[in-house]
């Protein structure tokens, strides 16, 4: 092969490993950095999760019930119940992309 041909295509190989690799990674929409509402949902955190679709990454709900109201970044924000002192306690209904995957609270360790 000739050199010049090598250097052709190995310029042509990391143009195209520097380029982005499309939507469906994250909220990578529009160009440059997330969009607020991707970077909102990013910040999203559950210690018990609930329904999930079969897609990948998954979509799923999350059962955690909250005082004083939801997370900023969910969309649909339910009144469940009174806890037991009274307070309202707020459930997030959205199904969201990899919303279990980080936890709000440490996970407990066997003793």
């Amino acid at each position: 092969m000739k050199p010049q041909a090598l250097f052709f295509a190995v310029a042509v190989l990391a143009v195209l490993a520097a380029m982005p690799l499309g939507k469906g990674h994250g909220g990578e929409e529009g160009g440059a950095g997330l969009p607020e509402d991707a970077a909102a949902r990013a910040r999203l955190c559950c210690n018990e999760c609930g329904a999930c679709t079969r897609s990948f990454p998954p979509k799923c709900t999350c059962q955690d019930l909250r005082p004083g109201g939801c997370l900023p970044a969910c969309k649909n924000c339910v009144k469940i119940d009174s806890g037991n002192d009274g307070a309202p306690l707020f459930q997030c209904t959205d199904f969201i992309t990899n919303f279990c995957k980080h936890r709000c609270t440490p996970a407990a360790v066997a003793a």
